[in-house]
C-alpha cells in the first residue's frame, strides 16, 4: 500500500474507539428507526443527512455484520433482535410479485428512481441472515411460526421472479441494473448482480434447510435454479483472461477495473472463481487506490464518459474501501489489512463517525465546473436508460437532496482540502465492524 501524506486528514491515527466493535454496534443502533409497518431498519444516514431511506443493499450488508457480531459473541441478543426487525420489515416491504426495490420509506413504500432488480437478493440474504441469526442463538423454535411460513412464503415468490423474470437462459446470466452504481456502466449481465443472486440463492437454500416447517419443494426448486446459474456465472466470468465487471446488454465484454471485481470474495465465491477471485480482488485494489487520499474509488475517474457519476468528484469510497480490508485479512495480510483501516479512520470525524465518499477541493471545484454546472450530472444521474417510470417529483426530490450535499461540501472546502460526504452512513460502519470481526477470526 502506497505511504500517503496525512496533511490532508482529518486527523492523524485511528481512535479507541473504531478499533471496538461494540463502537460501531452503537453507531449502527443510533440509525435504527422503529418502521410504521412490522420491525425496524437501519436507515442509509441520519433523516437530515444524505440518504434518510432504508435501502436493501444496505440493510444486508448491515445484517450480515450484526450476523458476524451474533457469531462472534458481541452483543448476540441485540443484533439478532435488529436483525429479525430488518426481516420483519422486509416481509411487510415485498410486492406480490416477490420484488423489492431501491428504497424505502419508514412505511414500507416504496420509494425508489432506479431498476436495480439486484435488490431481489438483497431481500432475501436479509432473510436468510435472520434465520442464521436465530439459528446460531437457539430461537429457532421459539420465533412465530407465522414468521417462519412467510419466510417461506416470500423465498418461494422472489426466486421465482428472478428466474422467470431476470435470468436469461440462453445467456445462462441474470441481466439486470444493480444497486451498487447508478448509471449505465452497471447494465447488462454484471458480474456483481450475478454474485448476488448465487449468493442469495446459496444463503436462502440453506435457511430455509433449518426451519421446521416443510419446505422441500421450495428447496428443490431453488437448487435447481442455483444450480444452473453457478453454471453460467462460472463460464462466463472465469473463462476470460481477466475477470469482467460486466457483459454489456449486447454481450461485449467490459474487462475496465470497478470496485464491484471484490464481488466474488464479498460473497465468499472463491469454490466457483478460484484463483480468478484473487486476480479480480487484487486489478481492483491496485487500479482503484486513490494516490492522493487513499482508500479504494469505485471506478476509473473519466469525467468524459457518460457511464461515470463523480457524484462531487472522484475519490473514494470508505464501506468499498473496508471491503479490501476484509480481503487482507481474510488472506492473512494483517499489516496491510491494518494500514487499510487506518487510512479510513484518518478521515472519521472527531465522534468517529465514517463518512460514505471523500475528494477534494479540487476535484469538487472541477465538478461542479464541468458537470453540475453544465447538466452533464443530471443526464448521467436520471439516464432513462436506468430509471423507473416513476413520478418526477422523486426526481426533484432527489435532485433536492444532490443540491444540499453539493452546497455543504462548498462549505467545506473553505476550511480543508479533503471534503467528505454523508456522516456517519451505516453501510461503512457496517463494513467497518466486519472487517474488524474478520481480523479477529484471522488472529485467532
Amino acid at each position: 500500500m502506497p505511504n500517503h501524506t496525512t496533511e490532508n486528514a482529518i486527523h492523524d491515527s485511528p481512535t479507541t474507539d473504531l478499533d471496538d466493535p461494540t463502537f460501531h454496534l452503537d453507531v449502527l443502533d443510533d440509525l435504527v428507526y422503529p418502521a410504521d409497518c412490522d420491525g425496524s431498519v437501519p436507515l442509509a444516514s441520519d433523516p437530515d443527512d444524505r440518504y434518510p431511506y432504508a435501502y436493501p443493499r444496505d440493510i444486508a450488508c448491515i445484517t450480515k455484520a450484526w450476523l458476524g457480531a451474533v457469531e462472534a459473541d458481541i452483543r448476540p441478543d441485540q443484533c439478532k433482535r435488529h436483525i429479525l426487525d430488518a426481516a420483519r420489515f422486509f416481509l411487510d416491504a415485498q410486492e406480490e410479485g416477490g420484488q423489492w426495490r431501491q428504497r424505502y420509506a419508514l412505511d414500507g413504500t416504496d420509494r425508489g428512481i432506479y431498476r436495480q432488480e439486484d435488490n431481489v437478493g438483497h431481500g432475501l440474504r436479509v432473510l436468510a441472515h435472520a434465520v442464521f441469526a436465530l439459528d446460531a442463538t437457539d430461537a429457532l423454535a421459539t420465533v412465530d411460526a407465522s414468521f417462519r411460513e412467510r419466510v417461506i412464503d416470500a423465498a418461494d415468490r422472489a426466486v421465482a421472479h428472478v428466474r422467470d423474470d431476470l435470468f436469461d437462459p440462453n445467456a445462462h446470466l441474470v441481466e439486470s441494473t444493480t444497486s451498487i452504481h447508478e448509471g449505465r456502466i452497471e447494465s447488462g449481465y454484471t458480474l456483481w448482480v450475478n454474485c448476488v443472486f448465487v449468493s442469495a440463492l446459496r444463503d436462502i437454500e440453506r435457511a430455509l434447510s433449518l426451519l421446521p416447517e416443510e419446505s422441500a419443494a421450495v428447496e428443490d426448486d431453488i437448487h435447481r435454479f442455483r444450480s444452473h446459474l453457478e453454471g453460467g456465472v462460472k463460464r462466463a466470468f472465469t473463462s476470460p483472461a481477466q475477470v469482467p465487471r460486466r457483459y454489456s446488454p449486447e454481450g461485449d465484454l467490459d474487462t475496465r477495473p470497478d470496485v464491484t471485481l471484490f464481488a466474488p470474495f464479498y460473497f465468499d465465491l472463491e469454490d466457483l472463481f478460484d484463483d480468478a477471485l484473487h486476480e479480480a480482488a487484487n486489478r481492483s485494489a491496485t487500479a482503484l487506490e486513490d494516490p492522493e487520499i487513499g482508500g479504494i474509488q469505485r471506478f476509473m475517474g473519466f469525467y468524459r464518459d457518460f457511464d461515470v457519476h463523480q457524484h462531487g468528484g472522484n475519490g473514494p469510497w470508505l464501506q468499498y474501501t473496508a471491503w479490501h480490508a476484509q480481503y487482507r485479512f481474510a488472506n492473512g495480510d494483517l499489516d496491510r489489512g491494518n494500514d487499510v483501516l487506518a487510512t479510513i479512520a484518518r478521515y472519521a470525524n472527531e465522534e468517529g463517525h465514517i463518512p460514505e465518499h471523500l475528494t477534494t477541493r479540487r476535484r469538487f471545484e472541477a465538478f461542479m465546473e464541468n458537470e453540475w454546472d453544465t447538466g452533464l450530472d443530471y443526464e448521467k444521474e436520471f439516464d432513462e436508460d436506468v430509471l423507473r417510470d416513476v413520478s418526477f417529483d422523486f426526481i426533484a426530490e432527489e435532485l433536492g437532496h444532490m443540491r444540499e450535499a453539493y452546497r455543504d461540501l462548498e462549505v467545506q472546502t473553505n476550511d480543508r482540502d479533503v471534503v467528505r460526504f454523508a456522516m456517519p452512513l451505516a453501510w461503512c460502519h457496517a463494513e467497518y465492524l466486519t472487517a474488524l470481526l474478520t481480523r479477529d477470526a484471522a488472529e485467532a
